[in-house]
């Protein structure tokens, strides 16, 4: 799906792609061209007349970019990710979104549907000024929703950590090990993600790119300041779960102990046991079994070795 806008003067309308890479590249307005899951082919149809290099129609259709920023001149291009991490998925799902920011166009591609993408074109009828100001304007907004998307995953993991630092300590929570695990898995997806993302939007502060100006670098620093503390949250959070992790293993191991030390104990006060049944267990003839009552006084051998041992492994604190 293509999805197309052109401003001119305070006024926005849909348009064809090609209607708005005719009326851009003159500079008559400013427009915004959306690709959504379009085949190769057409990506290449499209960009190639539109003087984009090689190399970025490339990225753009191989779809396995890390987030950067890449200046060519006259335009730049970016990669970043969005992500969205719904209750009940084992780990965040990352979508990457390609952008090529021009003078007076915006170009982005993605496959599916992206948040932030359908945000800007449900909010652009009410708000023509984020696109007839120029593209920089609403790279600004996608990068804006973007980021607001990462601070619920943020509370979120928040959350399942404070679940898993209450329940660590349960006997009935068998899952406890596997939660923890794909925790830690997701939290490293997203790290991948946000520590280059957050180093692509810094670049964009800087005095570097024609195309963003500079009024425009304050508002982007404030969406870096946002995905600084989304990675350094990220970072505590990793911290977190691995010292989480460590924490359950030492339970399950201090489990283990108590399980050995209490057979041990049992074993411990069966030994003599086995010896005294043993010595009267032998085919020889023994005066305690002449005894009028030498039956009884087995047995209360065995229990009285049986009491005494135990007496004793518990004065010890063996139990």
């Amino acid at each position: 799906m293509i999805r197309a806008f052109v401003a001119q003067g305070a006024g926005l309308r849909d348009a064809t792609p090609e209607e708005a890479l005719l009326l851009t590249k003159d500079g008559g307005a400013n427009g915004w061209i959306d690709l959504d899951s379009e085949p190769e082919e057409s990506v290449r149809a499209m960009l190639g007349p539109c003087g984009v290099h090689p190399l970025v129609i490339d990225d753009i259709v191989s779809e396995i970019n890390r987030p950067k920023v890449d200046d060519y001149g006259d335009y730049l291009y970016l990669v970043v990710h969005s992500a969205r991490w719904e209750p009940g998925q084992s780990k965040p799902t990352l979508r990457e979104i390609d952008l090529v920011v021009g003078q007076h166009l915006l170009i982005t591609a993605h496959e599916g549907e992206t948040r932030s993408a359908a945000t800007a074109a449900a909010t652009l009828p009410r708000r023509p000024d984020l696109l007839s100001r120029g593209p920089a304007h609403l790279l600004h907004f996608l990068l804006d929703v973007l980021v607001d998307h990462y601070l619920p995953i943020t509370d979120r993991i928040a959350a399942d950590v404070d679940h898993l630092e209450e329940v660590v300590f349960r006997r009935d929570r068998p899952d406890i090990h596997r939660r923890i695990v794909r925790l830690k898995r997701g939290i490293a997806a997203l790290r991948r993600v946000v520590g280059p993302q957050r180093d692509t939007i810094m670049a964009l502060t800087r005095d570097e790119f024609r195309v963003i100006p500079a009024e425009m670098r304050p508002y982007l620093r404030d969406v870096y300041d946002r995905l600084a503390r989304v990675a350094d949250l990220l970072d505590s959070y990793r911290d977190e779960v691995a010292s989480l992790l460590e924490l359950h293993v030492s339970v399950t191991s201090n489990r283990m102990n108590e399980v050995i030390k209490r057979l041990t104990v049992i074993a411990t006060i069966g030994l003599p046991l086995t010896v005294i049944t043993s010595y009267y267990g032998m085919n020889l003839k023994l005066v305690e079994f002449e005894w009028a009552h030498g039956e009884w006084f087995v047995l209360g051998l065995l229990v009285a070795t049986a009491l005494g041992t135990w007496a004793y492994l518990r004065s010890r604190r063996w139990d």
